[in-house]
């Protein structure tokens, strides 16, 4: 079955409630069998509250408007209490009701088919009991897994400690795993501004102007992504979903309505890929590392390039398994979850791939100092500093 994709441009905050019902009424009107009464959860990305970096709060007002004028009753959730510093005081409040995941009961739930996350988990209520769900992602460049839009906005569903969880068993397969969890009913993309470069590390906001939507977030990450310049195959949780008979991840098997793909492009800055070492006496070894690890390793090392310049020590960087281990020279930071074994020859940094906050390992390497929270996020031997 072809899955179809609506797209349309929008310019500012005043074209973003027109634009919504064009790409509505593209799809067929999606929203239009929602029954009197129907608890609609809404799930942004909203959890950073820099300018740029969230979805646009008109967007939201727009979607809530709808599902409240369809007599259904719209709930705007995201784990951490930025979504209360952005919307607390916005029109998306009149419409719908504001509230972190962070603040609701939870429910152990098991995912039936899961890869990954084969244990239960601890989920937020309104997640398995509302009658419709709607994602509303911000494009973003990832430097561990290429590019975050719909399905991966859904691990943004759980408590924050679980987003280490997610990480610990494997973040493509787990992606797809809350996806079968909770599928989304229909997915609006704001595209009005992305997050581009090496991102999470880093990475910079980009105006661009566009809205898509969709009832298949596989469907629209694959469109999305290729209008962005990326080759969706090379997603690994977009190949997994389709193997798992989610969607499709051919730009072929879309059906794109609206404004045509080819006026929308652009080319969106990527995170690093090639491992760049800043220096001499930074040693890297990860030539048999999985590919989410390897790109974080060059993630972090661009991120962190400037520092460990300044900084006049020696470092040695392992990714992957090894069959036998390299020169250890200077401080070892181990990365990824194969070298579990190896962890008492320096500091290990857990994941597949590893989380950005892990970042913290490597200041803590170089003599840096960590908070608290970012102690827990890396292993030290016992009885080194």
């Amino acid at each position: 079955m072809t899955e179809a994709v609506a797209l349309t441009a929008v310019g500012g905050d005043t074209d973003v409630p027109a634009g919504l019902d064009r790409l509505l009424a593209l799809l067929g009107g999606p929203l239009s069998g929602l029954p009197a009464g129907a608890e609609v959860l809404i799930k942004p990305n909203l959890f950073q509250t820099a300018p740029g970096f969230h979805v646009r709060p008109a967007l939201l007002a727009a979607i809530a408007r709808v599902v409240a004028e369809h007599g259904a009753r719209p709930v705007i959730a995201e784990r951490t209490h930025a979504i209360y510093e952005i919307l607390r005081d916005h029109e998306a409040a009149k419409y719908a009701r504001v509230v972190s995941f962070d603040d609701l009961p939870l429910r152990i739930t098991g995912i039936p088919e899961a890869t990954s996350l084969r244990v239960p988990i601890a989920v937020p209520e309104v997640i398995l009991d509302c009658d419709y769900f709607i994602g509303v992602p911000q494009l973003r460049t990832h430097a561990s897994v290429v590019y975050s839009n719909a399905m991966k906005n859904l691990v943004g569903l759980l408590p924050g400690y679980t987003t280490r969880i997610v990480h610990m068993a494997g973040v493509d397969e787990s992606t797809v795993d809350l996806n079968l969890m909770r599928p989304q009913d229909l997915v609006v993309c704001d595209g009005t501004t992305v997050i581009e470069g090496n991102y999470p590390m880093d990475g910079q906001a980009r105006k661009v102007g566009f809205l898509a939507a969709s009832r298949n977030a596989v469907a629209l990450d694959v469109a999305v992504g290729t209008l962005a310049g990326f080759d969706p195959d090379s997603v690994a949780y977009l190949r997994d979903a389709h193997e798992r008979g989610m969607g499709p991840v051919s730009p072929d098997d879309i059906e794109l309505l609206g404004t045509p793909l080819e006026d929308l492009a652009f080319d969106m800055v990527k995170a690093p890929v090639e491992i760049v070492v800043p220096r001499e006496g930074i040693h890297v070894y990860a030539e048999h590392a999985c590919p989410a690890c390897s790109r974080f390793v060059a993630g972090a090392i661009k991120a962190l390039a400037g520092e460990l310049c300044e900084w006049d020590g020696e470092m040695t960087i392992i990714s992957g398994p090894q069959v036998s281990h390299p020169p250890l020279r200077g401080e070892v930071v181990l990365v990824g979850n194969c070298l579990y074994e190896s962890r008492d020859l320096g500091i290990f940094v857990e994941g597949c791939p590893p989380r950005a906050i892990q970042l913290a390992a490597f200041r803590y390497a170089m003599g840096k100092p960590v908070g608290a929270h970012e102690r827990t996020q890396f292993r030290v031997p016992a009885g080194a500093r």
